[in-house]
């Protein structure tokens, strides 16, 4: 399995422990959100890799993976609340040392862009885009 898969894995397995909202990768957009919320971590883009000048070391990457929160709720006061239990619980994941046990070397990340949807005949949906940037070493650009 390349480092990309690694890492993209390990950020899912320790979301999953730390909160009941439902966790996929690289899903389309929902259907139904679960009542508990939805996370979804995309692939993102690893960027152009830093290799070292004659290639005789490994390949570093700075990956900006997406993670998508979504929450629906009729009342607004317990859909932000629920909201922001699911960013805080995300956080103590990306706050804990060593970053993601160990896989990466560090993250990087700041506010999600949040946005509420209307849904006609629904409750509201709750949206947010949490870009984190992991930076990692792999054995060659591509594993």
């Amino acid at each position: 399995m390349s480092k990309a898969e690694d890492v993209l894995n390990k950020l899912k397995e320790l979301i999953e422990a730390q909160t009941s909202a439902k966790v996929e990768r690289n899903m389309d957009a929902p259907e139904k959100i679960p009542t508990d919320g939805l996370i979804v971590i995309h692939d993102g883009d690893p960027g152009e890799p830093d290799i070292t000048l004659g290639g005789f070391s490994n390949t570093y990457y700075s990956h900006a993976i997406e993670i998508e929160i979504y929450v629906q709720e009729g009342n607004a006061t317990q859909r932000d609340a629920k909201f922001d239990l699911l960013l805080q619980q995300i956080d103590t994941v990306l706050q804990a040392k060593p970053p993601l046990e160990g896989v990466v070397d560090g993250l990087l990340y700041g506010r999600p862009e949040i946005t509420t949807q209307a849904v006609e005949g629904g409750a509201a949906i709750k949206t947010g885009i949490l870009v984190v940037q992991a930076d990692y070493e792999a054995p060659t650009p591509i594993t």
